[in-house]
């Protein structure tokens, strides 16, 4: 056989099989195209109905959980907003605690600092209150030693068989002998001198007795205690005791009553906390305290000063001038608070 007759066959037997090969795609195709058309047309089955149903069950329960979500959603946002509006208020009333607070410790730092300062005021008077009360016993030591010294002095010279005398210079001093002459009392308060009218009280109060005895004498005779005030008299008032005793005398056959009145004592009352003159001003020219001195003799009349324990700077100035003035004086020391006053024997200045 020859080469063309070989290559002659081989070409028949592939055109026979392309034919086969497009015959059978034709008819895959054929094939398919009907079952597709039987597919879109038939009548689903039953095992699918039910899927369906249960697809459109779920699709109705994720719609219901849809909508739930959406209202839980809703009700969380509106939570969240009151959350945050009532976290906005409280930041608010945090800042309004924090500013009060602020108030409050500049207060509290403001009270403290003001208690320490009124400490520090106390403790500074209390210091002061201390140096004048030591001032005050050095200066009394001081006028006692003054006296013992003058008593030796005096000694020394009555027993000395020298025929030259030596003179002391000094000032009156407030303890001496009894004053029995005439007296003017003055009181020395806060750097200031006035004048106590001790003799016109006294005696408007006498007055004043005999008269209530007179007038109302049931009324005294039921009472154990009386309390009287008498004056102003120049800046001072004078506030008196009595004791009344009603004694019972049988005369005959009826009872006699008698009203006895026992003085129990006295105290001056200045009508203000600011009287008289300064002690400047009571020295200086033409002061009351230099007036009243005028009516009475130097040498027989003697000058009480009743003096306080701040005041002895003033009672030292005093001093001099009464002493160089011819006058003698008499010093009664009055503690703070404390009144002039007297008792049923009265008071025995002594001066020198």
């Amino acid at each position: 056989m020859s080469l063309k007759q070989i290559t002659t066959g081989q070409d028949s037997f592939l055109d026979i099989v392309a034919n086969l090969v497009g015959i059978l795609i034709i008819l895959v195709v054929v094939v398919g195209a009907q079952a597709s058309a039987s597919w879109v047309h038939a009548t689903p089955s039953e095992d699918l109905a039910g899927k369906i149903d249960d697809l459109k069950e779920t699709e109705a329960s994720l719609g219901d959980t849809i909508k739930k979500l959406q209202l839980d959603n809703e009700a969380l946002g509106q939570k969240q907003a009151k959350e945050n509006s009532l976290a906005a208020a409280l930041t608010d009333q945090r800042h309004e605690y924090l500013i009060r607070l602020e108030l409050l410790q500049q207060k509290l730092k403001s009270a403290r600092k003001t208690r320490i300062e009124k400490l520090a005021a106390k403790d500074a008077a209390a210091a002061i209150e201390f140096e004048k009360k030591e001032s005050f016993e050095a200066q009394q030591k001081q006028l006692i030693d003054e006296l013992a010294e003058l008593n030796r002095e005096s000694k020394a010279i009555s027993f000395s068989n020298e025929p030259s005398t030596e003179v002391i210079k000094h000032f009156p001093n407030p303890i001496a002998k009894t004053v029995f002459s005439d007296e003017i009392h003055f009181c020395l308060n806060n750097g200031r001198l006035s004048y106590v009218p001790m003799s016109e009280l006294i005696s408007l109060m006498k007055s004043e007795v005999s008269s209530e005895v007179r007038l109302n004498a049931e009324k005294f005779s039921r009472e154990e205690q009386a309390i009287a005030v008498v004056g102003p008299v120049h800046d001072y008032r004078m506030q008196y005791e009595l004791i009344v005793k009603a004694n019972y005398d049988r005369v005959g056959g009826g009872v006699n009553a008698q009203t006895t009145l026992s003085f129990q004592g006295f105290r001056m009352l200045p009508t203000s906390p600011l009287i008289g003159e300064t002690v400047e001003a009571a020295l200086g020219g033409d002061s009351d305290f230099q007036k009243r001195l005028s009516d009475f003799e130097p040498g027989k009349t003697t000058v009480s000063i009743w003096v306080y324990p701040d005041d002895f700077e003033s009672h030292a100035l005093l001093k001099k001038w009464i002493y160089e003035n011819g006058f003698q004086m008499a010093s009664w020391p009055l503690d703070h608070g404390k009144r002039i006053s007297g008792g049923p024997t009265g008071f025995k200045t002594s001066a020198q």
